[in-house]
């Protein structure tokens, strides 16, 4: 008989925890496994990415649910699939935890994908405490950096030694490097070729500091050498960033606002840099999918980023919110093509040899297959 997982999320919109569960159930062995997707708030865009005809879904705004309690309505979902494994993932979903247990699941397991808000935030009693019951409830308690796992330890005193990592992957077969798709797209967005053309990926969210990358392009020296920053992704910090691209005349013509889009790859392609700015981080699926389009990448050093990107060989790092780093840093892969290529070429190199789709696929099959067989607690952990 297969294994019946049903998958809680907060949603289906875009977004790197939302990509990875598309890609793990897309590829994990359909005879083996069936799969239903339960989320809180709705589906949303990545719904078109699932493979639908075999994927149960569920959602409770849909059912009606408008309490701020859901364990109840995760209750009716549950015993609606009768699954063999409840797996829940991130603070919006962790009432499935208790949920499950209350339906009589046989076996439960919770993901920690990123964060709300800074690492060092310090978050409320009650939610340390109700994060602490749902790791002590679940059979297996997941990560998705060593970072991560640490940090979660650190705030809730729950052994690290209980939570497995598992790193993401990246989906070679739709990000790699293509220079003609790179022409296309850039004609299509008025980029000349020669233009040196930087892009970030992410929703629009204080965590992931937009504001650090727009005042670092701001400060970058003219050179003869024009440039582009292209911006995809959405939320409600882009008035404030479109404000200060209006305040400041040397941006206007040179920042586009993509919004969420579906063209991720061709738009990767398009870039000779990507960025990523953010002040926290889990293992961000992005940055992987910039890598594996050959790109020379800079991002923080936070999270999950160092165990990605080794500095100076596959990207360079810089400290969150240090502007002067990123300008530098910007400056000098303006200048030099080749230094560009070279970090290109060894992000290509890492996230074939480290963070492989198939490597993370593998994983959460033996995760499943070893909790319906009752492994509580992993001899070591993935990634």
């Amino acid at each position: 008989m297969p294994i019946r997982i049903m998958h809680v999320v907060d949603t289906l919109e875009r977004g790197g925890l939302e990509n990875g569960l598309v890609n793990i159930i897309g590829r994990m062995d359909p005879v083996k496994f069936e799969h239903a997707v339960c989320t809180i708030r709705g589906l949303g865009a990545n719904l078109d990415r699932l493979p639908v005809e075999r994927v149960q879904l569920l959602s409770l705004a849909d059912s009606g649910s408008v309490s701020r309690f859901h364990t109840p309505a995760l209750i009716r979902a549950i015993r609606k699939f009768e699954p063999d494994i409840v797996h829940s993932r991130n603070w919006g979903t962790i009432e499935a935890v208790l949920a499950a247990r209350l339906a009589g699941v046989p076996a439960v397991a919770h993901s920690e994908h990123g964060f709300e808000a800074k690492a060092s935030a310090r978050e409320p009693w009650r939610r340390v405490c109700f994060r602490r019951l749902a790791y002590e409830l679940a059979d297996r308690v997941l990560s998705v950096s060593y970072q991560l796992r640490e940090l979660q330890t650190q705030r809730t005193g729950f052994p690290a030694r209980k939570i497995s990592v598992i790193h993401n992957g990246v989906d070679r077969s739709r990000y790699y490097p293509d220079t003609d798709d790179r022409a296309r797209m850039r004609q299509e967005l008025g980029i000349k070729q020669t233009d040196f053309c930087l892009g970030c990926v992410a929703n629009l969210l204080p965590v992931k500091d937009h504001m650090t990358l727009f005042k670092a392009v701001a400060a970058l020296p003219e050179n003869g050498v024009d440039w582009r920053l292209l911006i995809a992704g959405e939320g409600f910090e882009r008035p404030r960033l479109e404000a200060f691209v209006a305040g400041h005349p040397g941006l206007k013509d040179r920042v586009t606002f993509l919004g969420s889009t579906s063209r991720i790859p061709e738009l990767l392609r398009a870039l000779d840099v990507f960025v990523l700015p953010s002040i926290a981080e889990g293992l961000c699926n992005s940055l992987l999918e910039a890598m594996a389009s050959g790109l020379a990448v800079v991002a923080t050093a936070v999270g999950g980023n160092p165990e990605v990107v080794v500095d100076g060989e596959s990207g360079l790092l810089f400290t969150a919110q240090d502007v002067a780093a990123l300008t530098t840093h910007l400056s000098r892969l303006r200048a030099d093509a080749q230094l560009r290529a070279n970090l290109g070429q060894g992000a290509l190199d890492r996230v074939r040899v480290a963070f492989s789709l198939e490597s993370m696929v593998q994983a959460y099959e033996r995760l499943y297959i070893d909790m319906r067989a009752g492994v509580r607690v992993p001899a070591v952990s993935a990634g």
